[in-house]
């Protein structure tokens, strides 16, 4: 009798562990870890394709029975007539390494990802791939105002998609308990006006010349922001 007790207590005790390793568990297709690998993948790929959308001179430019610094010159004034190309390609460099930096910093935090997590994840990644392409756009011609703002609007769009993920892992409770959700949200109204200063850019180019400069501001913008926002906003 005393045996068969023992027997079913132990039952009931490794139902109630199994139980709660059920509980615990990260249902199919909330796992961040593959989410991670892939958005990985993407921005390494467009972080790429920026490079390969440089332009090269044409060789006639920098070969030929010129001297040495004939050529010299040539190739120095190709790359000073391209300068908006460099430009873009580093801002561009720039803002998807620290948006990237942001999302693998996000997803170390979170212990799953929710359905409205995976949403934003559209989004994101489809700015993400087309920015390649507004920062060939602008390389052609930093004097067109609907390139200018197509580069600044798809500066602003990532920003602001990367900020509405943040706020989709404090709305949904997806966060480790170690988490602070409070330091999310300073992070995300961060991402958040700096988007809005970049989609101030964009309108301004059609009304001025000259926009490109303020993008540098962006460091400044954003170091303002997180010390305003960390100050104001609510435990």
């Amino acid at each position: 009798m005393k045996q068969a007790m023992g027997e079913a207590g132990r039952g009931e005790a490794g139902r109630g562990e199994a139980g709660a390793v059920r509980a615990g568990a990260v249902p199919p297709g909330q796992g961040a870890e593959r989410v991670a690998a892939f958005v990985d993948a993407v921005f390494a790929i467009a972080m790429t394709l920026l490079a390969v959308e440089l332009p090269r001179p044409p060789a006639e430019l920098i070969e030929g029975d010129q001297t040495r610094p004939v050529m010299a010159a040539r190739l120095w004034d190709f790359l000073g007539d391209n300068w908006g190309t460099w430009l873009a390609f580093v801002i561009a460099f720039l803002i998807l390494g620290g948006v990237w930096r942001e999302h693998h910093r996000t997803l170390d935090l979170v212990s799953r990802v929710t359905p409205r997590m995976m949403w934003w994840h559209v989004p994101l990644l489809l700015v993400v791939v087309l920015l390649p392409y507004a920062s060939a756009l602008i390389g052609e011609t930093v004097a067109n105002p609907l390139a200018v703002c197509l580069f600044a609007g798809a500066v602003a769009a990532l920003l602001l998609t990367q900020a509405g993920l943040l706020r989709a892992v404090v709305r949904d409770g997806a966060l480790r308990p170690e988490a602070d959700a409070r330091e999310l949200r300073v992070r995300a109204g961060t991402l958040a006006v700096v988007g809005a200063f970049w989609l101030l850019t964009a309108g301004l180019t059609w009304l001025v010349d000259g926009v490109t400069p303020l993008w540098l501001l962006t460091p400044v913008v954003g170091r303002v922001a997180a010390r305003v926002l960390g100050r104001t906003l609510p435990a």
